[in-house]
């Protein structure tokens, strides 16, 4: 079972570790939240499952980690702030962008995927436009 959980995270994080995404530009970002939210709505029941039910949470919390390390050594220094703030960023970006997904499965998906990223991405880039030089 241990096998079968690392298998269905590494195809989870694999997904958003191969894109090469810039921060430094908001419309990179924007890009970004549509690429996550397009990506986890496609996935099955059973990766569904394991992102949002308490029972998972730990496995859903060490995905968001392993893609926000990533994505934190990967862009080190695209906000021009000291590595304790950037880091302080990506953990908004990844809770934010979690917890928006979790609900909208808790809710029953009664938003389209299209509404969902609308509304993601005018939360999360609103947020972050306070940090982003563009």
């Amino acid at each position: 079972m241990d096998e079968l959980l690392a298998e269905y995270q590494n195809e989870i994080v694999d997904i958003f570790i191969k894109q090469k995404v810039s921060y430094k530009n908001i419309d990179d970002i924007k890009s970004l939240i549509h690429l996550y939210f397009s990506s986890f709505c496609s996935q099955s029941y059973t990766h569904e499952r394991m992102l949002c039910a308490g029972s998972y949470q730990k496995f859903s919390d060490e995905i968001n980690k392993r893609i926000m390390d990533f994505r934190r050594q990967t862009n080190r220094g695209a906000f021009g702030l000291d590595k304790y703030s950037e880091s302080i960023i990506f953990a908004y970006f990844g809770t934010c962008s979690a917890n928006i997904y979790r609900q909208w499965v808790a809710d029953g998906k009664k938003l389209s995927v299209e509404e969902l990223t609308d509304i993601a991405t005018q939360l999360i880039c609103n947020g972050m436009s306070a940090f982003v030089k563009n």
